[in-house]
């Protein structure tokens, strides 16, 4: 008789299965790399994971061992209490300095990582060849702002423009992943960001890949649509 299996264990099988034939997951993808099963037999995780699979029941013990539960400090992307104490500090400085764009009242709904990143970048005027590729002017020209790294509005005091000027001309092009990507990459590269900042960015990046947790859609789309109404309404309308 049919009986159909849950979606987990199908998943928790074919990925135990990847690993035993060398599979691993890597930022560019899945390559082989990993020492593989060569015994020729099932390993215990991939027996474990079939016997769960056919009777979920009489084997909910072995439930914990394939399922670990997650800390719910991981799940929200908080890294304070395995971090080093350099990112902590990092983090706290964060948590106490005032900034535009990001608020205390923010920490905890976003990820530390996107905390402090987006802490890195205070107000500018977006320059006008920022609209070159639009058809058409946005709505919220007047009172917009752009995201400058806030070390090098220090280095270019008045400079209208400088590589670490960010303008995201709508709320699309802020969710956009390569304008965090470019900001990541423009605050651990700049000989303006402090060392330190850029230890601690790093560690939580990693921190997040070895968790295995995927920041949730819902947290980050609430926290970008509420740093966009900050950065559409900066400045006064004329």
């Amino acid at each position: 008789m049919y009986r159909k299996i849950h979606q987990k264990y199908i998943k928790a099988y074919f990925a135990e299965a990847a690993c035993e034939i060398g599979l691993m997951d890597t930022p560019n993808g899945i390559i082989f790399g990993a020492p593989p099963n060569l015994s020729g037999k099932p390993s215990e995780k991939l027996l474990a994971i079939m016997k769960l699979a056919e009777d979920p029941i009489a084997s909910a013990h072995l439930e914990d061992l394939i399922f670990p539960k997650v800390d719910r400090r991981l799940e929200n992307m908080k890294f304070s209490h395995i971090a080093s104490e350099n990112t902590r500090q990092v983090i706290a400085s964060c948590r106490k300095q005032k900034s535009v764009f990001v608020y205390p009242s923010d920490f905890p709904t976003v990820s530390d990582f996107r905390f402090v990143l987006f802490h890195q970048f205070c107000p500018c005027r977006p320059p006008s060849s920022a609209l070159n590729r639009r058809k058409s002017r946005p709505e919220k020209w007047d009172t917009l702002s752009g995201l400058c790294c806030r070390y090098c509005a220090k280095a270019y005091p008045g400079k209208r423009n400088h590589k670490g000027m960010y303008c995201p001309l709508d709320l699309e092009s802020l969710h956009d992943s390569s304008l965090s990507h470019n900001l990541t990459v423009h605050i651990m590269t700049c000989e303006n960001a402090p060392f330190e900042t850029k230890e601690a960015l790093e560690e939580l990046q990693r921190l997040a890949a070895e968790s295995g947790v995927i920041t949730k859609r819902g947290s980050k789309k609430k926290f970008l649509q509420k740093l966009w109404e900050r950065m559409a309404n900066y400045y006064p309308a004329p």
